[in-house]
């Protein structure tokens, strides 16, 4: 992911601290700040009885994360690249009414990439009302080039990951071992995204999502929410600017969810940066979807594209709050 402007390349570290004392130092470092914030609102649908029998195992979840850092870094060529792939799609076969591979490949700098989105569905009620289904998204690649790192050296090697994309798919993967325990009374479709990560410009970015945009699969939800570096152990994810351009009611009903359930601090109500991410490519082609994003990772985001971002630098808790606000807003479609 990438704030509004393209990728520079790390030439000092105090060029890339994110806006955390005001509007002033986020103009000074090119992100883009929502003007105001925006208050959350009640979601309208009801809750379904299925949730009672639900319970989000936060360890479970820490232990996917772990799983995937230690097959090594997710990049396309290397080699924890198809151990990992196989991982996804053995782990959500039994879980999904349907699981399948989204295969395409493309060539940066003369070398190409196999890469595969992985696409898990949970059919939902018959009769389930047109629309009411929902699309729940990650990435699944890591970056390979560690860029913020000091030395020359280091800023070479692939990142672990561990809350840069293993966070994300570890929440997924833990939703749908739920899922197979009470079934959604509506769609739900699961993706992992690859190529999210590649680089290292931005116009080598989100090529996962970009391809699945450009295929979007037959009766795929208009409303959903991606998540992204949402393991952080202090953990915070305000209302991303983008999302509430294109998603603004998504936006309103996760955090009216998350004040409910007392994850005011994950969860604070209050205008983000504009992100560019995964959720980008899917909203221009008509879709709703929400980003849950905690783009502060590490004193002054220094753990952000570094050999730093390790699972002690993760939490089980950070991933059941959100594990938990997407469950219940997932159960309480209709």
């Amino acid at each position: 992911m990438a704030n509004q402007r393209e990728y520079r390349p790390p030439t000092s570290r105090s060029s890339r601290g994110w806006a955390l004392a005001g509007a002033a130092v986020a103009a000074a470092i090119g992100i883009a700040i929502v003007a105001r914030p925006h208050p959350a609102a009640e979601p309208t649908a009801a809750v379904a009885p299925e949730t009672k029998t639900i319970a989000f195992n936060a360890d479970r979840a820490f232990s996917d994360l772990t799983k995937q850092v230690e097959f090594g870094p997710r990049v396309p060529n290397m080699k924890g690249h198809q151990p990992c792939l196989d991982y996804f799609v053995k782990t959500l076969t039994p879980l999904a009414d349907s699981v399948t591979k989204q295969e395409f490949s493309q060539r940066i700098r003369g070398e190409k990439l196999p890469m595969t989105n992985v696409i898990a569905r949970w059919d939902g009620r018959p009769g389930s009302a047109p629309g009411s289904g929902v699309l729940l998204c990650a990435h699944w690649d890591t970056r390979p080039t560690a860029d913020y790192e000091q030395s020359s050296d280091r800023r070479r090697k692939p990142i672990p990951g561990a809350n840069d994309g293993a966070s994300g798919a570890a929440v997924l993967l833990e939703l749908a071992r739920q899922f197979k325990q009470a079934a959604p009374t509506v769609p739900v479709m699961l993706v992992l995204f690859d190529g999210e990560d590649y680089g290292p410009g931005i116009e080598d970015m989100f090529l996962g999502s970009v391809y699945f945009a450009d295929h979007l699969p037959a009766n795929t939800p208009k409303r959903g929410v991606l998540i992204d570096m949402i393991g952080d152990r202090e953990l915070s994810i305000p209302q991303e600017g983008n999302s509430l351009n294109a998603a603004r009611d998504v936006v309103e009903e996760i955090y009216a969810i998350a004040q409910r359930k007392g994850l005011d601090r994950q969860f604070p109500a209050q205008a983000g940066a504009n992100i560019e991410d995964d959720h980008m490519p899917l909203n221009k082609k008509g879709l709703h979807v929400a980003d849950l994003i905690d783009f502060d990772y590490g004193p002054g985001h220094s753990w952000w594209h570094t050999l730093a971002d390790t699972p002690d630098k993760c939490s089980s808790a950070s991933l059941k709050a959100v594990g938990d606000v997407l469950l219940e807003w997932v159960y309480r479609r209709k």
